[in-house]
């Protein structure tokens, strides 16, 4: 026996251990029983995959380590295979992969109960929805707890405008208030003028949005920091998408011959 193989094996087989056959959905399968010790050092017994009988699971099967599981309602997995599942968010169907399993119930050590019922894309926007959800509790905080702080109070506006984006969440007239004051404790931010202007559009307010962004784009005009570039170009394709909007939305554009006789 190799050492992959006697890291998958653990305690080798006695002559004495008992053995049974168990009809699995990919046919018979022999069980023995062995003891196994968790990582919190508990030992007990348990009906685990003969060894010989591994090579008769399918193809794309993983054998499981039953030490790394945490039991709930049923007992022990002994191999993963990929599962199909359907998207409780966006209704699409997703592969549970056989690895990923893995992963989630011997590494991570979830309750093998658990279940995957998201897509991978939706179980990355939760949870980035969660870490800005709860950025931007910190950045309440910081900014009520100093208030005289203009980066704190910048923060605070760039993150309410960061929620309403992607959450439709935040207090939009706290955001707006918070860019201004960062603004006059520290007049060199002039980032807080971006913050503003696109909490304005998030607000519907197109020409107090306009007002703002083009203040920010004079103001920072010379300034090399990196994330106030980001921002220029950021509020350059804002203002040149609302001027096509503006043209497409006017009289004129919408009809060269003339308004339709009364």
């Amino acid at each position: 026996m190799d050492r992959r193989r006697a890291r998958r094996d653990p305690s080798p087989l006695s002559p004495e251990a008992r053995v049974q056959v168990w009809s699995s959905e990919f046919g018979a399968l022999r069980l023995i029983e062995r003891t196994v010790t968790t990582p919190e050092g508990r030992s007990f017994s348990l009906w685990d995959l003969h060894p010989d009988d591994a090579r008769k699971l399918p193809p794309g099967a993983v054998r499981a380590d039953i030490s790394r599981q945490v039991f709930g309602l049923g007992g022990p997995v002994l191999f993963y295979v990929d599962r199909q599942r359907r998207c409780r968010t966006c209704g699409e169907d997703f592969v549970f992969r056989a690895t990923e399993q893995r992963y989630w119930y011997e590494t991570l050590r979830f309750m093998i109960d658990a279940d995957a019922v998201h897509c991978a894309r939706c179980r990355r926007q939760i949870r980035q929805g969660k870490a800005r959800a709860a950025h931007h509790a910190e950045a309440v905080a910081a900014a009520h707890a100093h208030p005289d702080d203009a980066g704190a109070q910048l923060a605070l506006a760039a993150s309410t405008s960061a929620l309403r984006e992607h959450a439709g969440g935040g207090d939009i007239d706290a955001g707006i208030a918070a860019a201004r004051r960062a603004l006059r404790l520290k007049p060199s931010l002039v980032e807080a003028l971006y913050h503003e202007g696109r909490l304005q559009a998030h607000a519907g307010r197109p020409a107090k949005t306009r007002e703002a962004l083009e203040a920010f784009l004079k103001r920072a005009e010379g300034l090399s920091r990196r994330e106030v570039k980001t921002l220029v170009r950021a509020a350059q394709t804002w203002l040149e998408r609302a001027d096509i909007d503006d043209a497409a939305s006017s009289p004129k554009s919408q009809d060269s011959k003339g308004p339709e006789p009364a």
